[in-house]
């Protein structure tokens, strides 16, 4: 019989009966899954010895040391579509598959981006907080624009990028621009937006969405130097990951004014300390890591989770569009490449 195990299963992306059901219908296709919640890679490693799937529900330490003291393991499944907590070169060096979820969740990003914007652009929770605190500011705060008279800037184009342009462009008539040099020339053809360059994005976006991996590259990619380039009244959005933005220099551009509005569903410390300045910044709409979470985006995580475990551990296959390090590829004999 295959063993599989999840390693953070109380993270909270899915729920004790989720994990239930998975493991059920996993049993049923011949694989044992055991649940744990394991904080260090030494905790990993004691308790994935014998198995043959690692399953990460968020974000869990999948390192080197990790990858390398457990050779009966063949793959690593992340329910999501990040996987900078697990190193791709050295799974790829040791000979572990890594899968993920690309797409799983694209149109609740753009959503619940969306609503974020719309919330502080509409003064939404500084109506609601002061409401509830007795008052009634009617037509106060900052005065509301329409969304057509708005430059929505994307940096980065993937699915969730797409999603919210649609929103914006079709729906709302807003100007789109996006920065993205992955995106190929004749790709760019079937949408209705100016790519643009870096400073050009941070220029001219009213609102400012950000829908790109965290890299070494791109960590801190939004810091006080860009703050500084863009508008005043700009609200910036970040539904992928808390490290694309110092957040210590937008606590210091929000007090300052550099910008006037941070929508984060990310952080670069989950949860956020209790000390954070973002705290006490009125003009901030804070979610805990939810973006992703919708009645459609679960039932097709725990299928994905499923279905990817069921092929590469029942039947030999690999789908290839959910393999992350994908060099891997090149080097798997006994598997079919689907």
């Amino acid at each position: 019989m295959k063993k599989a195990i999840v390693v953070d299963k109380d993270y909270g992306s899915v729920t004790p009966a989720d994990l239930e059901m998975l493991q059920a219908r996993l049993g049923a296709s011949g694989v044992e899954l055991k649940l744990f919640h394991c904080k260090t890679e030494d905790e990993i490693i004691a308790c994935a010895g014998q198995a043959d799937l690692i399953m990460g529900t968020g974000n869990p330490p999948i390192t080197e040391h990790v990858l390398k003291s457990l050779p009966q393991l063949k793959a690593v499944l992340r329910f999501g579509i990040g996987v900078n907590s697990i190193d791709l070169e050295a799974a790829t060096k040791y000979g572990k598959l890594v899968l993920y979820m690309p797409g799983f969740c694209v149109s609740e990003l753009a959503v619940h981006a969306t609503a974020l914007a719309l919330a502080l652009e509409r003064n939404i929770l500084y109506y609601d907080s002061h409401i509830r605190q007795g008052e009634w500011p009617k037509a106060r705060h900052h005065v509301p624009r329409l969304p057509r008279n708005l430059t929505l800037g994307l940096y980065g184009f993937g699915g969730s990028a797409k999603e919210m342009y649609r929103i914006f462009r079709q729906g709302f008539q807003s100007r789109v621009i996006a920065c993205d040099p992955y995106v190929p020339l004749e790709a760019r053809k079937d949408y209705d937006v100016e790519f643009v360059d870096e400073d050009t994005l941070l220029r001219e976006s009213d609102i400012l969405s950000l829908h790109i991996p965290l890299t070494e590259e791109t960590r801190h990619i939004i810091n006080w130097d860009a703050f500084c380039k863009m508008k005043s009244n700009t609200a910036i959005i970040n539904v992928s990951r808390g490290a694309l933005i110092d957040q210590e220099a937008l606590a210091d551009a929000l007090e300052q004014g550099e910008i006037r509005f941070a929508g984060l569903d990310v952080f670069e410390q989950e949860p956020l300390p209790a000390d954070s300045r973002l705290l006490q910044q009125e003009d901030t709409a804070l979610t805990c890591h939810s973006a992703f979470y919708g009645e459609e985006s679960k039932q097709c995580q725990l299928s994905l989770a499923y279905e990817l475990a069921d092929a590469v551990l029942c039947r030999n296959e690999v789908p290839a569009r959910f393999v992350a390090n994908q060099e891997i590829l090149k080097k798997l004999t006994d598997y079919k490449i689907m």
